[in-house]
């Protein structure tokens, strides 16, 4: 599996196509692309999408949360979890880098 840096981009057609694959894959809970923060980390299995995860950072704090966690229906349930974690690690060992002291996650379930 390969780790790729997301921030959107509305002038990247490819880019504006990930966000649409990727809000097609939980419609009712995925953010519009104004919400995204700027660190977002897309996990490819064989050059397809697998999960999806990105942290928004504090600017006045060394605290950071995981958020919008998404991941393809399509792909089986032990590749998600292993994209997951990889996505995750890589995070967190992306902000302890630029600083951030405490990293939480955000997890909600639809209604």
């Amino acid at each position: 599996m390969k780790i790729e840096i997301y921030t959107y981009d509305a002038e990247s057609p490819e880019n504006v196509e990930t966000y649409e694959l990727l809000k097609s894959w939980s419609p009712d809970t995925f953010p519009p692309p104004q919400f995204l923060p700027k660190l977002g980390v897309l996990v490819r299995k064989k050059g397809e999408a697998v999960a999806f995860v990105c942290a928004d950072m504090s600017n006045s704090i060394p605290r950071a949360y995981l958020d919008y966690l998404q991941t393809n229906p399509n792909a089986g349930a032990l590749i998600r979890f292993k994209a997951i974690k990889m996505a995750e690690e890589f995070l967190c060992q992306e902000l302890k880098r630029l600083g951030y002291a405490v990293i939480a996650a955000i997890t909600q379930k639809a209604a």
